[in-house]
């Protein structure tokens, strides 16, 4: 009894200061906020820059920071770290108007990936209501098994109901385990190579600027799997911007 009610003073002692250190942790990144945007305001955006990356390596981010980032870094001639910080900002905000900036980038740099293909629209549609297909899978599935229990209790089989509850379940297990992995990347350095193999000894496939975007499908060691011109290349981790939050 006197062991548990030390581990309750404990727990009690800890979570006051635990509360404290978010709060001042909170209070830091405000302060250092309002200095970003105060140097940005005087045009002096080097500095601000460098205030608005140390907050978001903490893994905070508003989606104004992002655009004067984006904007900074256009200004700067670094087109793949201002689409990189655009794109972010859609995955934030979904605001469509956004497309149109970057479809303007990458016509006058001439960069690959923001064509509105088939394959771009689906991802596109896939990523903004990819919570809305989580319920709806899992509520299907609900509906499924439900309907292929009142079929047993009655002593009859349900092909239907059987079938659709396979082909739904395939269709979440997808969903969890490849849905997160479907991505997209944007090249941030420039002549980044493209291997054939995930290897520094692999084929050069090809040699491009910054500002590519392209489709990720996996990642082995420090290598990015991604699709290029059709093609299935490797790209080292520290060149390729990844779009997810």
């Amino acid at each position: 009894m006197k062991n548990m009610q030390r581990r309750l003073l404990k727990i009690l002692l800890i979570i006051p200061a635990l509360c404290g250190f978010f709060m001042a942790t909170g209070q830091v990144t405000s302060f250092r906020l309002g200095q970003a945007d105060s140097l940005y305001e005087k045009k002096q955006y080097t500095q601000s820059l460098e205030h608005y990356q140390a907050i978001l390596e903490r893994g905070e981010y508003t989606p104004s920071m992002l655009l004067k980032m984006a904007y900074i870094e256009e200004g700067l001639g670094r087109v793949g770290q201002a689409l990189y910080y655009l794109d972010r900002y859609y995955l934030v905000t979904n605001d469509k108007l956004v497309l149109d900036k970057m479809e303007e980038l990458s016509t006058k740099y001439n960069l690959k990936g923001y064509e509105n293909s088939d394959a771009q629209v689906v991802l596109s549609f896939y990523h903004d209501y990819r919570e809305a297909i989580s319920i709806a899978l899992a509520a299907i599935t609900v509906f499924s098994l439900s309907l292929l229990a009142f079929w047993r209790k009655r002593h009859k089989r349900s092909i239907a109901a059987g079938t659709l509850l396979i082909i739904v379940v395939f269709a979440l297990a997808i969903h969890i385990n490849v849905g997160e992995k479907i991505t997209t990347g944007i090249i941030g350095e420039p002549d980044t190579y493209l291997m054939d193999g995930p290897s520094p000894g692999a084929t050069v496939i090809s040699v491009v600027n910054e500002g590519h975007r392209v489709e990720v499908i996996g990642k082995v060691d420090v290598w990015y799997k991604v699709k290029w011109d059709e093609k299935t290349v490797f790209v080292r981790d520290h060149d390729l911007l990844t779009a997810g939050l």
